[in-house]
């Protein structure tokens, strides 16, 4: 049984081994980076950690991801769970009660809507502008992301050992492999070794031509200069310049805008997708067929950037071939 080891890699404290078992050490990474990110607020606002008053502070903290940072739900979701999983010293229905009732307020405000898709022209009018600031990765992270249907976590986790290279005749195809067996990996499903071509499909060959580019200059992790909570906060910094509505774009989006995109343009069928995304049950896809949503889903872009946005996507590619030779 490998220990649960804290940010800096060093193992957690005796009393805090067993009950960390209960997440796997991705699940555990995350809470541990939020819950640093709470003592960092706590410090700024000059309040010191306290038992007696983790409640008050933890509910003020959540408010202030939702009304000033404009986070998405699921950061203060695992800074709740987070504190109850390694700080809780009571019963769990006693433990954070008026920080609990904030998060459910706040799930309740907006139902789903951090998990709607985008046209594929916001990712890539996003990726334009990452690209103009010499961010590389964080572009090739969007446009993989999306193409490959990718959980957030799955995306910045991935090394050359993921990669499948191209290989002689027929086979000169890029792919990932999500979960290898090799690596003693699972998804969040417990199934390992699944595929995804890159560029397989009509109108996404130029995904590879640039997927291989950017691996010219990988020598182990795809994109070692980003973590989830970097990956965020660039993206809501981008949301801001490029005036898209708080929250809309975003990396937990990418993975429902690939199918949704590639449903819409007939580029896959509901079974291709289903197949690609890894979804056990068709019900999980349905909600990829719903075309006048992607429609609808245009009122992210500000009026005054419509234009821009259909304009410049167009050129991702050279934008692309340009930042990458």
């Amino acid at each position: 049984m490998a220990v649960r080891v804290d940010l800096a890699n060093k193992p957690l404290p005796v009393q805090l081994r067993l009950r960390a078992q209960r997440v796997t050490q991705k699940t555990l990474n995350r809470y541990l980076a939020e819950i640093e990110l709470f003592r960092h607020w706590l410090k700024e606002c000059k309040m010191s950690w306290s038992s007696k008053k983790l409640d008050s502070y933890a509910t003020r903290y959540i408010t202030f991801l939702q009304e000033t940072e404009k986070r998405e739900v699921h950061q203060a979701t695992y800074f709740v769970y987070g504190l109850q999983l390694l700080h809780c010293d009571v019963p769990r229905q006693f433990f954070l009660p008026n920080a609990k009732l904030a998060l459910s307020g706040w799930k309740h405000q907006q139902p789903g809507s951090m998990r709607l898709p985008v046209p594929e022209e916001v990712v890539f009018d996003m990726a334009i502008y990452f690209l103009s600031l010499a961010e590389i990765e964080m572009a090739m992270a969007l446009v993989l992301q999306m193409h490959c249907y990718l959980r957030p976590s799955e995306c910045l986790g991935l090394t050359k050992e993921h990669v499948c290279f191209p290989a002689p005749g027929r086979y000169r195809k890029w792919g990932l492999l999500i979960a290898p067996s090799t690596l003693g990996q699972q998804t969040k499903t417990g199934k390992s070794d699944d595929s995804v071509l890159i560029g397989d499909v009509k109108g996404t060959a130029w995904v590879a031509d640039v997927f291989a580019l950017f691996m010219k200059g990988v020598e182990h992790f795809l994109f070692p200069s980003l973590t989830l909570a970097s990956y965020e906060t660039a993206c809501h910094r981008a949301s801001r310049h490029l005036k898209y509505q708080e929250g809309a774009v975003t990396p937990h989006v990418m993975q429902h805008t690939g199918p949704s995109n590639d449903i819409f343009h007939k580029r896959r069928d509901i079974q291709a997708v289903q197949k690609r995304g890894r979804w056990e049950a068709k019900a999980s896809v349905r909600r990829y067929e719903k075309a006048s949503l992607l429609v609808k889903r245009w009122e992210v872009v500000h009026e005054s950037r419509r234009h821009d946005v259909l304009a410049t996507s167009q050129h991702v590619q050279s934008h692309f071939r340009r930042a990458l030779r």
